[in-house]
């Protein structure tokens, strides 16, 4: 055997989508530091290698699955409509299931992000960004491009979050607008608007919110920022969003325990107002 053979029957070819919708499947060899372009003939003459896809069975003929950059290749072709490639049909339940593992796997496994709606979007929009270019225009992208592709996703992400969502020096910061199921942050506070004071972008910031917190765990505190923030519509979703071992059991005591802490404090507010001026 040559060494040209040699070097053919340890290469790995993967193919995923191509940079536009219409176009074919393309593929890439994985060396070292990155990927290279490869042409479809030079697939076709190496009888020596199997074609491993980004997606489906072919996806896992290797224990590690495509390399993070064919993963991440992948996802963007999903995402600008490029898959499935010219001749390959499919379900729409098959290609709803790829889009989605794509992209999940992309996200948790590749990027090291976390898992939700908001960062599903941010890196869909980051996939579609310029950060394979190279790839098309010099056949080689380095794997370096996935720093680029994350700092990207988390850029979109800060701005997809709500201003009132983003974290200060002091602690995060919560609109008291905010449904806690039934009530909400502001009922947490005493409701006299002159003692609270308002910042220029419409928050309401209280130290007695503070102090009403404190009183909760810090686990029963992620649980509650988590609700307020719309990443759970349960506090069972919430409670499993922040990586509780039994969600059920623990959203519903966090649950009991805030509508505990809203009656207290309203009975303490209703102690403190004046008694009504007698006639």
């Amino acid at each position: 055997m040559t060494s040209q053979n040699s070097a053919s029957a340890q290469a790995s070819y993967h193919g995923f989508p191509g940079p536009r919708a219409g176009t074919e499947e393309a593929f890439v060899v994985a060396t070292t530091d990155g990927v290279r372009l490869t042409k479809r003939s030079e697939v076709r003459r190496d009888r020596n290698t199997q074609v491993q896809h980004w997606y489906g069975k072919g996806a896992h003929l290797s224990p590690d699955g495509p390399p993070d950059l064919v993963a991440a290749l992948g996802a963007r072709g999903m995402t600008c409509g490029a898959w499935p490639p010219n001749g390959l049909v499919v379900t729409a339940d098959t290609y709803e299931d790829v889009m989605t593992d794509s992209s999940d796997r992309v996200t948790a496994r590749v990027l090291v992000l976390p898992r939700s709606e908001r960062w599903r979007e941010a890196v869909s929009t980051a996939l579609l960004g310029p950060w394979c270019d190279p790839l098309w225009q010099t056949g080689y992208l380095p794997t370096t491009a996935l720093g680029a592709l994350k700092a990207e996703a988390r850029a979109l992400h800060h701005q997809l979050v709500p201003v009132w969502r983003h974290g200060t020096r002091a602690g995060r910061v919560l609109s008291l607008d905010a449904d806690l199921g039934g009530v909400s942050l502001y009922d947490l506070v005493a409701p006299d608007l002159d003692l609270l004071a308002r910042t220029t972008d419409g928050v309401f910031a209280d130290d007695r919110l503070n102090r009403v917190l404190r009183r909760l765990h810090p686990a029963e505190q992620r649980v509650v920022v988590a609700y307020a923030a719309r990443e759970g519509t349960t506090w069972t979703e919430a409670a499993a969003h922040t990586g509780a071992t039994d969600p059920k059991a623990f959203g519903d005591r966090v649950r009991r325990k805030v509508n505990r802490l809203v009656a207290e404090q309203r009975r303490r507010t209703t102690q403190r107002r004046p008694a009504p001026p007698m006639a």
